[in-house]
């Protein structure tokens, strides 16, 4: 009787290889590619911790994570189908809304803005209006050069009493720090982290007005997706969503794993650039909604309030569905004391 339950067991099987059924949970693994904002650093670390502690193949995900080249150039990718998901600039994903592009935000990770004005402290700058009459360098095609008129219209900056020093992107901290300019539009993460860590080797101090204190209800960055993957892959997007807030609650609990993990999968990362980084997108990432709604929730008031200003901004009608929160789960997660008192001390 064994022989033939073996034999009947062998027959099973090489039937099930030969009519194409997957022999491992590998092969039956979907393949998802998704496509960054900018070259890897800390405001990516929770997809790298869902990837390496194994959230995303606990879902049937094989899942590649490419740097990007920009969130314009992110929003092209994603919106072509070339990736199934894209983490960009969320201004930049309604803009490019407004413009026609096939796109859906389904989760939100920097959730507060990611704006200031970044200054040393003799130059007296305190509030929005102190940069009247003061300098500043920042690339003219730098995406914050859309947006700052219409901060400097909220807070009444006159915008016409600020000077502006066209550089190079690269050129940016080089000048504010050689004295040329008062002030460098801050962004975190990103921006922010070289900024700072050079100002404590130089041991001079730095001041933010951070637009998020100011009334600028704009989120940073977050998950988009093509709008006919949610209509017809709507469990991959419900998978991928899941996993990756998923990822990203780890690395409140656990942030210093996570740093490693960032650093181990990306070797040719520095730590404490991405250690701070790692600090800032958890800064954002626990918003006031998130214990009661979920992490990645997009609070309906604060979408409205950024889609009419860049509509209103750049003349475009207001997307219509262009944001879902159908993707996020309320889940228990524990922010350690050492964390929030970290954050709590954040430049």
């Amino acid at each position: 009787m064994k022989r033939i339950s073996c034999a009947m067991l062998a027959a099973i099987c090489a039937v099930a290889v030969s009519a194409g059924f997957p022999a491992t949970s590998d092969a039956q693994s979907k393949k998802v590619l998704v496509q960054l904002d900018w070259v890897v650093g800390g405001g990516h670390t929770g997809f790298f911790v869902a990837q390496e502690k194994g959230f995303y193949a606990a879902r049937g995900l094989d899942v590649t994570i490419n740097r990007g080249f920009g969130s314009g150039n992110t929003v092209q990718i994603v919106a072509a189908g070339k990736a199934q998901f894209g983490y960009v600039n969320i201004p930049t994903a309604i803009i490019s809304q407004g413009k026609g592009a096939p796109l859906a935000i389904v989760g939100v990770i920097i959730g507060k803005a990611p704006e200031s004005f970044l200054s040393f402290e003799e130059k007296g700058i305190r509030k929005p209006k102190d940069v009247e009459g003061k300098s500043f360098a920042e690339a003219s095609g730098a995406a914050i050069m859309v947006v700052w008129p219409a901060f400097a219209k909220l807070v009444g900056i006159d915008i016409s009493k600020t000077i502006h020093i066209p550089v190079e992107a690269a050129a940016k901290p080089a000048a504010f720090f050689s004295g040329q300019v008062d002030w460098i539009p801050g962004f975190r993460p990103g921006v922010d982290e070289p900024v700072i860590l050079r100002a404590r080797k130089e041991r001079k101090k730095l001041v933010f007005v951070r637009w998020e204190e100011y009334g600028w209800k704009v989120y940073g960055s977050g998950i988009v997706v093509h709008p006919d993957t949610v209509k017809k892959e709507s469990k991959l997007v419900a998978d991928f969503v899941s996993a990756t807030m998923d990822g990203h609650a780890y690395a409140v609990e656990h942030p210093e794993e996570a740093v490693n993990i960032l650093l181990r999968t990306n070797p040719e990362a520095d730590r404490e650039h991405g250690r701070l980084g790692t600090l800032f997108m958890l800064d954002a990432l626990l918003t006031k909604a998130a214990p009661e709604k979920g992490l990645g929730y997009m609070e309906p008031d604060r979408m409205a309030f950024q889609i009419k200003l860049m509509s209103d901004l750049l003349n475009f009608p207001p997307p219509k569905d262009g944001y879902t929160n159908r993707f996020i789960q309320k889940k228990p997660f524990t922010v350690p004391s050492k964390l929030t008192a970290e954050l709590a001390n954040l430049p």
